[in-house]
C-alpha cells in the first residue's frame, strides 16, 4: 500500500486499468483456444460439461443449455470438460457424469476435438497478424543490421579477436538477416544455439573474411544463458541529441546534432565505445566530430563527475534508436513465431544448449509482458499476441498427456487397438503428468516472480539531468 500511496490517483487508475485489460487479453487468448474444443465437441456430438477460464476455486458460474460456464480464481489457462475424451478431474474438478455410463466416442471424433484448440489458437494468431499488417508495429531500425557496434573487453568475442565494425555473415552456417527479433537473427542464433561452440564468419572491412570458433560464456546477469560479448551492441551512429550545460562536452565545443565518428583515431561504431572509454578511466578523449553541415573537426574532452552523479561522464545525451512503423506480412509473422518456438524447443532438449525450463515463461511472465507492452504501445500487444497464440498452438500439440497432443496419442492408440483404453489407465497416466505439469508451473512461476522482483528492486536511474560545476571555457 505504501507503493500506491506515493502515486497520483490518475496513475493508480491507469495502472489498475492496464492490469485489468491485460487480464482480459490473456483471457481472450485462452478462451479462443478452448472455444475451438467446445465448437468441435458439439459438432462431434460429445458431452460438454463445463467451459472454464482459469483453474482453482470458482469465481463465477452459470449453466446454459446444460453447460456450466465459469471463471476461476487462478488465471493459468482454461479447459473444456469433456468426460468422454478422458477424465481429468485433477485439473478440471469432479465430473457430474460417470465416464463408464457415457456412450463411446470414435477416435476420429476425439482427434477432431483435440486438434480444434490449436487450430483456433493458430487462427487467432493469424487474425492478430493481419491486424499488425494493417496497423503496423513500432520497429527498432537498429536491429536491421548485422554489423557489430561494440565488443565488451574480456569476453569470449574480444578474446577471439572480433572487432567493432565486423559484419556477421554466418553463425553456425546460417546467415542472419538482422540483429534480433527473428529465429535466425544474430541474438537468437547465439542464445538458442545447440552446439557447444559457436562458429562465426565475419566480413572485416570488405577486405577479409574472418572465421572463429568460440566457446560462449554463461553469466548470472543473463540467468545462465550463453553470450559472446557483443549481443547488446548492434552498430549504431553516435548522434548527439543534447549537450548538458556546463559539462565537458559543451566546453569542448560539441553541439546537439553532431555525429561522433572517431575515438582516438578509431572509427566509432556505437555510442558504447565512448561510454566504455570513460569507464575505462581515460583522462582525455580525442573525438572526431562531423557537424550537420558536413564539416569535420577534432575535439578533446576530459570526462568528469557531475555534482549529482557518482561516475564520470562527458555530458551528452545520445539520440535514441530510430523507431519506424513497419508492416510485416501475416505469413512472415506466423512463420517467424513458429520458427522461434521450434528453435526454443530444440535448444531445451539439447545438452549443449544453455536454455532450460527456468528460462521459459508461464502465465505470470506472459501477463507481465502484456502489461509492459500495453504501457508502451498497444500495437506491440497485437504483435506479441501473434507469438503467444502460435506458441499456444504448437505447445499444445506436444504428445504429452493432459495436453491436446496427449489426447491425440491416446485416440490413435485406440484406433490401432480398435478398443478404448481403460479409464483407470488414462487416469493414472494423466495423474502423473498433472503432478509434473504442476511442478513445471511452479518452477516457471517462481522464476517469473524472481525476474519481476529483480526488475522492481533495480535502482531507478535518476531522471534529473547531470549538474556540472561551472568552469571557465
Amino acid at each position: 500500500m505504501s507503493f500506491l500511496a506515493g502515486l497520483p490517483w490518475m496513475e493508480i487508475v491507469t495502472v489498475a486499468g492496464t492490469i485489468l485489460f491485460a487480464l482480459f487479453l490473456f483471457g481472450v487468448t485462452v478462451a479462443a483456444h478452448e472455444f475451438g474444443h467446445f465448437f468441435a465437441a458439439k459438432k462431434a456430438g460429445l458431452v460438454v460439461e463445463r467451459f472454464a477460464i482459469g483453474f482453482g476455486p470458482k469465481i463465477y458460474g452459470k449453466v446454459i443449455d446444460g453447460v456450466e460456464w465459469q471463471v476461476n480464481l487462478l488465471p493459468l489457462g482454461g479447459f473444456v470438460q469433456l468426460p468422454q475424451m478422458s477424465p481429468a478431474e485433477e485439473l478440471e474438478g469432479k465430473s457430474g457424469k460417470d465416464f463408464k455410463e457415457l456412450p463411446p466416442v470414435s477416435p476420429g471424433a476425439k482427434i477432431f476435438t483435440a486438434l480444434a484448440g490449436p487450430v483456433a489458437s493458430l487462427g487467432l494468431g493469424v487474425l492478430c497478424a493481419v491486424g499488425v499488417w494493417i496497423f503496423g508495429v513500432p520497429t527498432n531500425m537498429t536491429y536491421r543490421t548485422t554489423t557489430i557496434g561494440w565488443v565488451e573487453p574480456g569476453t569470449p568475442a574480444a578474446k577471439a579477436g572480433i572487432l567493432p565494425g565486423d559484419v556477421i555473415l554466418a553463425i553456425d552456417h546460417q546467415r542472419p538477416e538482422r540483429w534480433a527479433g527473428r529465429p535466425g537473427a544474430v541474438v537468437e542464433s547465439i542464445l538458442l544455439g545447440t552446439d557447444r561452440e559457436i562458429l562465426i564468419e565475419l566480413d572485416r572491412n570488405g577486405k577479409e573474411i574472418v572465421t572463429a570458433r568460440i566457446l560462449p560464456e554463461r553469466t548470472v546477469e543473463m540467468e545462465g544463458l550463453r553470450r559472446l560479448g557483443f549481443e547488446m551492441y548492434p552498430a549504431q551512429s553516435a548522434w548527439v541529441e543534447q549537450v548538458i550545460e556546463g559539462g565537458p562536452a559543451e566546453r569542448a565545443g560539441i553541439r546537439p546534432g553532431d555525429l561522433m565518428i572517431s575515438l582516438g583515431g578509431e572509427k566509432i561504431w556505437s555510442p558504447a565505445a565512448v561510454k566504455a572509454a570513460v569507464e575505462d578511466g581515460r583522462e582525455v578523449l580525442q573525438l572526431g566530430i562531423r557537424r550537420p553541415t558536413g564539416e569535420e573537426v577534432q575535439v578533446k574532452v576530459q570526462p568528469e563527475k557531475a555534482t549529482n552523479r557518482k561516475d564520470k561522464m562527458i555530458g551528452v545525451v545520445w539520440r535514441s534508436s530510430e523507431i519506424k512503423i513497419t508492416h510485416p506480412t501475416p505469413q512472415e509473422q506466423v512463420s517467424s513465431a513458429a520458427g522461434l518456438v521450434w528453435r526454443t524447443l530444440r535448444a531445451l532438449v539439447t545438452p549443449a544448449s544453455s536454455v532450460g525450463l527456468q528460462h521459459l515463461s508461464g502465465p505470470l511472465g506472459i501477463f507481465d509482458r502484456l502489461v509492459s507492452l500495453l504501457r508502451t504501445d498497444p500495437r506491440l500487444v497485437l504483435y506479441f499476441s501473434v507469438i503467444l497464440n502460435v506458441n499456444l498452438a504448437v505447445m499444445n500439440l506436444l504428445p504429452i498427456p493432459v495436453l491436446d497432443g496427449g489426447h491425440i496419442v491416446f485416440s490413435l492408440l485406440e484406433a490401432i487397438r480398435r478398443r478404448q483404453i481403460e479409464a483407470k489407465t488414462i487416469v493414472r497416466i494423466q495423474t502423473c503428468f498433472v503432478v509434473l505439469l504442476a511442478g513445471f508451473f511452479l518452477l516457471v512461476t517462481y522464476h517469473d516472480s524472481m525476474r519481476l522482483k529483480k526488475r522492481i528492486e533495480k535502482p531507478v536511474e535518476s531522471a534529473e539531468m547531470p549538474v556540472f560545476e561551472k568552469k571557465a571555457k
